[in-house]
């Protein structure tokens, strides 16, 4: 017969194997689309052997830890887009959608559905959030070598050509983690010099105008988590004004870099001007890429018009739309005669918007702000309640907030669930907040007076949860 003691140390032994083996396989999940690249449409074999590691990895995380999925608040982010994704499924069928289609555009919605539960039974487990954000870090930084390394290698881009091919999906939260780093770190530090320089390097030989704006609201978004953070007494003053001096030093060293790679590729800085200030050469009365979203939109908004009905549930994911021929005399201005526009589309758009309207209607329009809206509240929020706990790291807990302003800067004109790789990102990102939540709650336990004698011991079993490192 077993007693108390050695059933208590089994508990206790199984726990911790149990959390051990859960943070072995959110690494495995965190880089199975380290190596993602932009291949033939609706994925190549070795895509597809990602996307197999990334669902074996995150399902073996939910077996291991399927009892923490009720514990909120994250539980609510985890039940929200897992509404979303069963909704988007029956409007899918009930629409006609070619199903070899949705399964191909729902990829990164499903990716990072699975990413918040990962994350979050990460944070359940015990585990800290730098053991959460270290392996995503690292995913991204290789993703963003190895896009511009196939881009050049493999796609045959030229300095004189190259545009979106090089870019990686994470870019966007590498922005946010360098601000937040800036900001919220003593000094600079290497690690934030390294990848910022790397990031920027890449973002100005790409002469892409959209990951600029990330950078802008980045800064914006890190400011105002920092006054947040003096306001709460988390730091004080003082460190605001030492950060003015920090962010010029990081602004220098970045303009010093841009002159660098001008001087060494004079056509880089000829087709930024281009870029900038003579679009198209001045042919058309809209900058190109705009007129291509707007072609997009009015086509999908026509499509919705057709039945009424369709404007609050959708088309499905995976519907076919097409762009709008009353942009086509424009746009040949500048596409080649022999351009077709006049095919059918069915991959997720050009824009968050316009996407979640014409695939879900209102309803799946209120599944993305709902998730959108959740992880920043939850972020300041738990951020909040462990105002009067120091000894977290602030560039972490602010760093949800601004990557989710960092994707929605250019939500009107890109879509980030068209990348396996983004969606896996912000979910987990998305489930980063519970371990502060859960950190303010075990501090509010240990304050307690009186405890239970009696019940079970597995907070798995009793609803509690294990203190985390942080």
């Amino acid at each position: 017969m077993i007693r108390g003691a050695e059933m208590s140390r089994q508990i206790r032994s199984a726990e911790s194997n149990g959390c051990r083996w859960i943070h072995l396989f959110l690494w495995v999940f965190a880089l199975s689309f380290a190596f993602d690249f932009r291949g033939e449409s609706g994925g190549s074999v070795v895509q597809m052997g990602f996307l197999g590691i990334a669902l074996a990895a995150g399902g073996i995380v939910v077996a291991l830890g399927y009892r923490y999925l009720n514990v909120r608040p994250g539980a609510w982010l985890i039940v929200t887009w897992w509404s979303f994704l069963i909704f988007s499924l029956i409007v899918s069928l009930l629409s006609g959608v070619a199903m070899g289609h949705y399964a191909r555009v729902i990829i990164p919605f499903v990716l990072c559905g699975l990413g918040i539960a990962v994350a979050h039974i990460g944070a359940c487990s015990g585990l800290a959030m730098t053991q959460i954000v270290t392996p995503i870090l690292i995913s991204l930084v290789i993703n963003v070598v190895w896009r511009a390394v196939y881009g050049f290698a493999f796609l045959g881009a030229t300095l004189e050509t190259v545009r979106v091919e090089i870019l990686s999906p994470g870019i966007n939260w590498l922005t946010a983690f360098i601000a937040c780093a800036v900001l919220f770190r003593k000094g600079i530090g290497l690690r934030a010099l390294l990848i910022g320089g790397l990031v920027f390097t890449i973002l100005f030989v790409s002469v892409t105008r959209g990951p600029l704006l990330a950078m802008a609201v980045a800064g914006l978004t890190g400011f105002g988590c920092l006054v947040l953070a003096v306001l709460w007494r988390l730091i004080p003053l003082a460190w605001a004004g030492r950060k003015v001096i920090t962010l010029s030093v990081f602004g220098a060293f970045l303009l010093a870099l841009g002159a660098v790679v001008v001087v060494s590729q004079p056509e880089i800085h000829e087709r930024w001007v281009d870029r900038l200030f003579n679009q198209a050469g001045g042919v058309t009365s809209k900058d190109v890429s705009w007129l291509t979203r707007e072609a997009e939109a009015k086509a999908m908004i026509d499509i919705l018009k057709e039945a009424p009905t369709t404007f609050v549930y959708g088309q499905g994911v995976g519907a076919d739309y097409y762009w709008d021929p009353a942009y086509y005399p424009e746009l040949y201005l500048v596409y080649p005669a022999d351009f077709d526009f006049s095919g059918s589309l069915w991959f997720a758009g050009h824009s968050v918007w316009t996407y979640a309207l014409f695939s879900g209607g209102v309803l799946g329009l209120l599944f993305h702000v709902a998730l959108f809206g959740g992880v920043m509240v939850f972020c300041l929020r738990s951020v909040y309640v462990n105002r009067m706990l120091p000894g977290f790291r602030l560039d972490y807990a602010f760093l949800p907030f601004v990557a989710t302003w960092c994707l929605l800067s250019e939500s009107a004109t890109s879509n980030p669930f068209d990348e396996r790789l983004a969606g896996l990102v912000f979910g987990m990102m998305a489930g980063l907040p519970q371990v502060l939540f859960l950190r303010a709650r075990m501090a509010s336990m240990s304050r307690c007076k009186s405890v239970p004698r009696r019940g079970p011991r597995n907070p798995l079993v009793s609803g509690s949860v294990r203190p985390s490192p942080i």
